[in-house]
């Protein structure tokens, strides 16, 4: 039997240096060295583009090794997308392009040309076989999951299958699930026993997983090498007569397809149930726990599936309005290259917009995802730099703005860009801004992450002896890395953006954070009406709002957008023969690039970290200060206002257990209205510099 071993390594775009640091001396380095003294021993290799730059630059040693080790024939290296994108929902020319760059990189520094492709995340869609071919892909890998669902028993199956799109043919070969699971953690032996129960039936059979896992994943760098498990693996190797390590590309050319396959949209099966609102995962995990007991469990179980990893884009809106966005720019870059195909602006804008194509900011599970916010943030500041590097050649006024469904939810959004700012307006929603990006630093001071509740957040109520639905036995919960995290567990009732808007009663210390509790009238859900004008000749943008339903007072909500500034103004006005009272409250929801460093906070006595707790009366205005990425923001309001503030922060789960993130700083204003019939309130938003 011919076993192909590999490994996939990667590091997110935006990823802390540190981490990649300490993932190349724990795991890819000691790997290399492990290998380069065993010269009998041959695997696959995939290590993402962005993560061969940075060890070209940064680790040159590691580099080196790899190469050595390509040269000397010890290790078939894969293409991929260059910065790991998840190819299914990219355009056919970004997917080509992704791939070509990988390719590309590959022959260039260590003379190969790879014939086969490490699809991110696994995710795969029936699309993928012509785009694959037209890449110069021979074949791809999957998990057997996805053979499961297809109808075949991933205790049967082995070598490698073919499947097609339009004609175009691609092989396909299964990871087996059963060796990605023991190895390393199981004993060599559980490994070796269940090699030789599938022996008798299969010629070949894949094992690939995470590099990561083979030193850099929490104890396993004593396991892998101090303890000398990944030694001891390839000396059971040798030693058995009825095994040898293969390549792909060798059993491609030895050995016939196993059959044909047509595989459905899937992923791995972790990232199908990940994909699934919370209610959805309970009753999967239901129906799991109804069948273990049955004879066939086992196999029973494969066929319950999760979700659709486009799910994501529902599941997260924030996620959907990149992707929206990440799907404009590239339609308008293709549009200019197809023009000037030899612009090399045009080629810098390309590479900003394949950086922000990295998939780790697009999902989320315990491996990687959105409620990271470094991460997100790497990938928008590349869209932006994109979307800043098209501007600075397409020319054109200063001030644009367009009006549209531009997320793909039915809705209407405005965009607006000046040559400092770049805004998307949400009249459908409360008139609020979800997008409030300071192009110089490619920073986006509105990415602040909902609250929202999430499957794991039952165990961790578990755990603490709180109230939520029931859980598997088998449900070991997480670590806490900090005590009290079931207190977090709180969810948002509209999305986190700018401009959320309150009418309040006349008394009552308001949260900062929650303000809508009692509230005698909220915006965040209303559908507004918008009038747009441009003036000063063209140089601000005007947007009046009205709502279109029924409110117990009249309210007119204008924003005018000029520069770095973005000024407020609400008309109230109470219905014929009342006064207004009680008070009107406007929150912010901003980032910058921490909540707790002393180098990022508020203006004020003492100087508070961003993620601090506060309240202070008769206020006019609060100046945000992020002294690492050289940003101040200041808010400031026409009357005497009380000021609170809060963090807005999420409880998420990552291998290394539950982790409270600071997602941003939920900023309220609360004026109380006059005894009159009407009142105009303002407030406006700047951005600067150091």
């Amino acid at each position: 039997m011919q076993l192909c071993f590999g490994v996939h390594n990667h590091q997110p775009i935006g990823n802390f240096d540190h981490v990649v640091v300490e993932a190349t001396e724990q795991a890819y380095r000691p790997f290399l060295d492990l290998l380069l003294r065993r010269p009998e021993i041959r695997v696959t290799m995939h290590v993402t583009g962005s993560l061969l730059e940075w060890l070209r630059e940064r680790a040159g040693e590691t580099f080196d090794l790899l190469g050595t080790a390509v040269a000397r024939g010890q290790v078939e290296l894969l293409t991929g997308g260059f910065y790991e994108p998840i190819l299914a929902v990219l355009p056919d020319h970004d997917k080509l392009g992704q791939i070509a760059q990988l390719s590309e990189f590959v022959k260039e520094h260590f003379g190969v040309r790879p014939r086969g492709m490490w699809l991110a995340e696994r995710v795969w869609e029936p699309h993928l076989p012509r785009a694959l071919r037209d890449a110069g892909v021979e074949f791809v890998l999957v998990d057997d999951s996805h053979f499961s669902l297809a109808g075949l028993d991933p205790e049967s199956i082995g070598g490698y299958y073919l499947t097609e799109e339009q004609g175009a043919v691609v092989a396909v070969f299964p990871i087996n699930q059963r060796l990605r699971y023991l190895i390393p953690f199981a004993d060599v032996q559980k490994s070796f026993a269940y090699l030789e129960t599938r022996r008798a039936g299969v010629d070949v059979l894949t094992m690939m997983d995470d590099g990561e896992k083979f030193g850099a994943w929490p104890g396993t760098h004593a396991l892998v090498y101090e303890r000398g498990w990944l030694d001891r693996f390839f000396d059971r190797v040798v030693e058995t007569p009825w095994l040898r390590l293969s390549t792909f590309s060798e059993v491609l050319d030895r050995e016939p397809a196993t059959d044909r396959v047509y595989l459905p949209a899937a992923s791995y099966r972790e990232m199908g149930e990940w994909a699934l609102a919370p209610a959805q995962g309970r009753d999967l995990r239901r129906a799991k726990e109804e069948v273990k007991d049955l004879p066939d469990a086992e196999r029973l179980v494969t066929l319950l599936r999760g979700g659709f990893w486009r799910s994501f884009l529902v599941k997260y809106p924030e996620v959907a309005d990149v992707y929206w966005k990440m799907l404009r720019l590239s339609d308008r870059l293709q549009h200019e290259l197809a023009a000037r195909p030899d612009e090399a602006r045009l080629h810098e804008a390309r590479l900003a917009l394949r950086r922000g194509q990295a998939n780790d900011a697009y999902w989320h599970g315990v491996f990687g995802g959105c409620y990271l916010p470094h991460l997100r943030r790497a990938v928008k500041q590349s869209l932006l730099d994109c979307e800043e590097r098209l501007a600075g050649l397409t020319g054109g006024a200063a001030l644009r703005w367009s009006r549209g469904d531009l997320n793909g939810d039915g809705r209407q959004e405005i965009s607006v860009r000046t040559a400092e700012l770049s805004l998307t307006i949400n009249p459908d929603r409360g008139g609020t801004i979800t997008e409030l990006a300071w192009l110089p630093q490619g920073l986006d001071l509105a990415d602040v992450l909902t609250r929202r509740p999430e499957l794991y957040h039952d165990r961790l109520r578990h755990a603490t002896g709180g109230d939520g639905p029931p859980i598997s036995v088998n449900d070991e919960p997480p670590v806490e890395k900090e005590e009290g995290l079931a207190k977090l567990l709180e969810y948002d009732q509209f999305r986190r953006a700018s401009l959320l808007d309150a009418w309040l009663d006349e008394d009552g210390e308001v949260d900062a954070v929650a303000p809508w509790p009692g509230a005698r009238l909220t915006l965040g859900g209303m559908r507004f009406g918008a009038t747009i004008a441009t003036m000063d000749e063209e140089q601000t943008l005007s947007i009046v709002m009205t709502p279109e339903g029924e409110v117990p007072i009249q309210i007119e909500k204008g924003l005018a957008i000029r520069g770095a500034t973005v000024s407020v103004r609400y008309r109230l006005r109470a219905s014929p023969g009342r006064r207004l009272d009680g008070r009107w409250a406007v929150q912010w929801n901003l980032t910058l690039t921490a909540g707790a460093a002393p180098d990022r906070y508020f203006d004020l006595p003492g100087r508070p970290m961003l993620g601090s707790t506060g309240r202070m009366g008769d206020l006019r205005h609060i100046t945000l200060v992020d002294e690492w990425a050289g940003v101040r923001a200041t808010l400031g309001w026409s009357a005497p206002a009380e000021l609170a503030w809060g963090p807005v922060e999420t409880v998420s789960v990552s291998e290394a257990g539950f982790e409270r993130i600071y997602q941003g700083t939920a900023i309220l204003i609360t004026w109380r209205l006059p005894p009159a019939d009407a009142a105009e309130l303002t407030t406006d938003f700047t951005v600067s510099g150091r």
